[in-house]
């Protein structure tokens, strides 16, 4: 029997709150044909974004940034008070944030995830660990050997193997949708080892390609730890536990 149970932490609220702010850079950047987008942060303090203002620097932009577009988001959920989008090159480029997401996943998430696993190993129950677009998460138990992320909107997923963390061509199609409606990345943890895969930049048809084609070259690359790039704007971290 399949059930979910409300495990929202500042953690999740961070994650959609820095998937929400590399989205709307990106839109802005696109929309207003801007080089590079930045934000006058503390590298060291950024949770204290959380219900805070964010200041967002645009560069070399043809067309003026008037409205707040996607990053309208951040507000309507409650993660900050305010947005300010002003021009100039201040602070850093807002890209670092991809790096300090999947930091904030290893740090908080993947020993979590780990401890699920365990307890998944010994029943065949599966279970995933899902943050909302809203920043709150959720645990879902599913059935033996099978969980199934919903259709909703989402930041991230990671779900448990019994053994193992090669994703299943189901995995890499639920990814693939996750990564089409703007979200971070997914992944698979098991007793031994996991498995991340996420972007660093707009999801690209190349990056499609390059999970399409995946599945084959995943035995090649299970024993390398270190971080692989994938298409334009992917990476594959796979570590062994």
């Amino acid at each position: 029997m399949v059930s979910a149970s409300e495990v929202t932490s500042r953690t999740s609220r961070l994650l959609a709150l820095i998937n929400h702010l590399v989205n709307g850079i990106e839109s802005l950047i696109m929309d207003c044909q801007c080089r590079e987008g930045y934000l006058d942060i503390d590298l060291n303090d950024v949770e204290g974004l959380l219900g805070g203002e964010v200041p967002v620097y645009l560069n070399g932009c043809i067309y003026k940034p008037d409205k707040l577009f996607e990053l309208r988001r951040l507000i309507d959920y409650g993660l900050v008070n305010n947005v300010l989008i002003r021009l100039g090159s201040v602070g850093i480029r807002y890209g670092v944030l991809y790096n300090i997401a999947f930091n904030i996943i290893d740090r908080d998430l993947i020993t979590y995830i780990r401890d699920i696993s365990l307890r998944a190993s010994l029943t065949g129950i599966e279970y995933m660990y899902v943050v909302l677009d809203d920043g709150k998460a959720v645990l879902i138990e599913g059935d033996v050997d099978k969980v199934v992320i919903p259709k909703v909107n989402s930041v991230l997923s990671i779900h448990t193997h019994r053994y193992g963390c090669l994703p299943s061509p189901n995995d890499l199609k639920s990814l693939t949708e996750l990564l089409f409606d703007g979200g971070l990345g997914a992944g698979i943890v098991s007793p031994e080892c996991y498995l991340l895969i996420y972007r660093v930049g707009p999801f690209t048809e190349d990056d499609y390609i390059a999970i399409k084609n995946l599945r084959g070259s995943l035995e090649e690359i299970k024993a390398i730890p270190n971080n692989i790039r994938l298409g334009r704007s992917l990476i594959l971290r796979m570590h062994h536990l």
